[in-house]
């Protein structure tokens, strides 16, 4: 049986994207990557401890701490620690932090009250011993729920200041898990591995999870009424409706990068095809693809909107492809050999533009690859065990996947560019991440 790909419906026992000798399917001749990444140039940062007021001295500890993580986790500096005899508040010593190897030092101190804490944070160029930037941050209490997304904002913001790009801190992965025996649900984790939420209890079989892009809204499939059909939830207040129900099969939903479209696969006479349809009361229906032979369906936008990689069969087994949003022809993208049986699913088009993930079978497994948007430049990036449904975070560096090995099932999240890998979730059956974007 062909495994669960992201947002697909193989978990439903259809027979779509089936492939009649998979084991013989190759994805061969890409360059390898897996654990044989080059080390680069990561430039030393330093976290200072937070000078703060008794007042508000339990705040500056635990945003302390949620802010040396995120530092870590960005996998874009060198973490120096500070030594006791500089780690307290004062002038900066730029030459001494310089000669310790620090590019970048931030400090910062914390005043107002324990129900509105004031966190004044500054960034320092010590290479040119000079002050970067500076900024007040206005922080909930530190027992409020949003008080570590508000941590991890500004933890983007040191990013952005310190390397020009955005951070990944203050964003969520909502993904499907195995919660009894057959059914699923939803769930959604902060990228850290904290604040575990379940978002749907269906008592049913639920997966192909998307978040709108202001992370408001969840598009997902659902048997709760005997057959597949997209769903979507206003996350505050916990509603679903139907979006699209026809007769068959209503699978792998997402948004347009403005929110303001959802394209979805449903049946079209004895296949799949790809449909978009607008959101609000001026809803309508418009057929994208026109296949006519084997499933179409998996669709990711392009940043701008106005191109889709979509996973379709024409050629037997699923291959992905590049399309005209608007509708037009595709662009073979993944690798086909004649003869040979390559098999590809599951794209997810980076935010920066410039690489399609999407899961291949390479060497009798599963592995994530990368391609640019014209097909070239292949990388296959992981190489232990069976890796699958790979979603980019906001930064277009990092990519959360399922992972299945000797270590168990696991969501395991890659920096593409230093290959560091860290564990997201393990222990239980996680599969078909969304990256979020930033979050408002």
């Amino acid at each position: 049986m062909i495994r669960t790909v992201r947002r697909s419906l193989s978990i439903a026992g259809s027979a779509l994207l089936m492939a009649a000798a998979l084991a013989s399917a190759q994805d061969r001749g890409d360059v390898r990557l897996g654990i044989t990444y080059t080390p680069g140039y990561q430039p030393g940062l330093v976290v200072t401890a937070v000078g703060a007021e008794p007042a508000v001295a339990d705040a500056a500890e635990a945003a302390e701490a949620i802010l040396r993580t995120d530092m870590a986790y960005a996998d874009r500096f060198e973490i120096i620690p500070a030594p006791d005899s500089l780690a307290g508040s004062g002038t900066i010593n730029y030459p001494l932090w310089n000669q310790l190897g620090a590019v970048w030092l931030v400090s910062s101190e914390m005043t107002g009250t324990p129900t509105g804490p004031v966190w004044r944070v500054s960034l320092h160029d010590v290479v040119f011993g000079e002050l970067k930037q500076v900024q007040d941050f206005f922080l909930p209490a530190p027992g409020d729920r949003d008080f570590r997304m508000s941590v991890h904002r500004v933890s983007d913001q040191i990013v952005r200041w310190a390397t020009g790009d955005p951070g990944i801190a203050a964003t969520r992965i909502v993904f499907r898990r195995k919660t009894g025996d057959g059914t699923s649900d939803i769930f959604a984790i902060d990228y850290d591995g904290e604040n575990l939420t379940r978002l749907t209890s269906d008592n049913s079989i639920v997966y192909s999870p998307a978040l709108s892009p202001d992370g408001g809204y969840l598009l997902y499939v659902s048997y709760v009424d005997g057959s597949p059909k997209v769903y979507e939830r206003h996350l505050g207040s916990g509603r679903s409706s139907l979006v699209s129900g026809v007769r068959g099969l209503n699978v792998t939903p997402i948004y347009s990068p403005d929110g303001a479209k959802i394209v979805l696969a449903h049946t079209a006479g004895d296949h799949t095809e790809l449909f978009e349809y607008g959101r609000g009361p001026l809803c309508c229906e418009r057929r994208l693809t026109f296949t006519n032979a084997g499933e179409t369906l998996n669709a990711a936008f392009s940043p701008g909107g106005d191109r889709l990689a979509i996973t379709s069969s024409p050629l037997g087994n699923p291959q992905i492809y590049v399309m005209p949003a608007a509708g037009g022809a595709p662009q073979l993208i993944s690798r086909y050999v004649f003869g040979e049986r390559g098999y590809a699913t599951s794209p997810d088009w980076s935010p920066r533009g410039d690489r399609i993930a999407y899961q291949a079978w390479v060497e009798n497994t599963f592995q994530v690859v990368t391609v640019n948007p014209d097909g070239g430049d292949r990388r296959v990036m992981t190489s232990s065990g069976s890796n699958e449904d790979p979603s980019w975070a906001p930064d277009g560096r990092h990519l959360v996947f399922s992972s299945a090995g000797q270590r168990g099932n696991s969501l395991l999240i890659l920096d593409t560019v230093s290959g560091q890998v860290r564990t997201l979730t393990s222990g239980r059956v996680d599969q078909l991440a969304d990256w979020s974007g930033s979050l408002p």
